[in-house]
């Protein structure tokens, strides 16, 4: 029976395909604060989706009627993009936009999407996007909020000698010297993310703090999720959100 590694998960076709529509109805329904604040700041004409994964986000930009290279370092996350996800004005490579660099000047725009997170240098990839940018073009970045709410709720249970020292124990047997797709190696609050676009060579057009969870906590020896992912209950609080959402442009 074909696999295919989907969302971290080695799951058959049948199930790709249903969990791959679910996530499509829920981004054309607006289900999903922090991917209709991205699709409402794209612009141009040729974009490029840097750390597409399965696809879904390059697909919508696509639908929408813009030009999309969706490009992951992952293989088997670009079969399942282009598997999954085959529509007009779309194409899917598997490429590290640093080793296998583009011309200069070659897109519009740029969505960087959960990945910064993921990366040992993220100035590097910053000042490639500047470079392969047309002038006046735009870097569309989502990323954790250092400062929400959730992260604080998590940070409680730090106080614990025991916890910290399982969480020691736990990413030394991560691989090393690598930021892999699956685990974070930074976490960004409102200045530092803002900093350093501003010395790659970006001016902050717009921010948004977006989503109020998942927040899940541990209760009675039972996971329980106290926040929905698109709750309202931090409207009105939205430093305490859980994701920025940045659209800058080239200087």
């Amino acid at each position: 029976m074909e696999s295919f590694l989907y969302y971290g998960k080695k799951r058959e076709r049948k199930e790709v395909e249903s969990h791959n529509d679910a996530i499509l109805s829920g981004y054309r329904q607006k289900q999903n604060e922090r991917v209709t604040t991205v699709l409402g700041m794209v612009e141009g004409n040729d974009v490029l989706d840097v750390g597409c994964a399965a696809g879904t986000i390059s697909r919508m930009m696509a639908e929408n009627g813009f030009n999309v290279l969706g490009i992951d370092r992952v293989e088997e996350y670009v079969k399942v993009s282009i598997e999954f996800n085959t529509v007009p004005n779309i194409s899917f490579e598997l490429r590290d936009v640093l080793e296998v660099p583009f011309p200069s000047e070659s897109f519009d725009c740029i969505t960087f999407l959960e990945t910064i997170e993921h990366v040992e240098n993220p100035s590097q990839f910053l000042k490639e996007y500047h470079r392969i940018l047309r002038p006046g073009g735009h870097l569309i970045i989502s990323t954790p909020n250092a400062t929400s709410l959730k992260n604080f709720l998590y940070a409680l249970s730090y106080r614990k000698k025991e916890k910290r020292k399982n969480i020691i124990t736990s990413i030394s047997k991560e691989p090393q010297f690598t930021g892999t797709q699956l685990e974070h190696i930074s976490n960004w609050d409102f200045p530092t993310i803002v900093r350093l676009l501003d010395k790659s060579g970006f001016e902050i057009v717009e921010h948004k703090f977006t989503r109020a969870g998942p927040i899940i906590i541990p209760i009675l020896g039972r996971r329980v999720k106290i926040i929905g992912g698109d709750s309202k209950i931090l409207n009105g609080f939205e430093p305490l959100k859980t994701t920025h959402v940045i659209k800058c442009k080239k200087k």
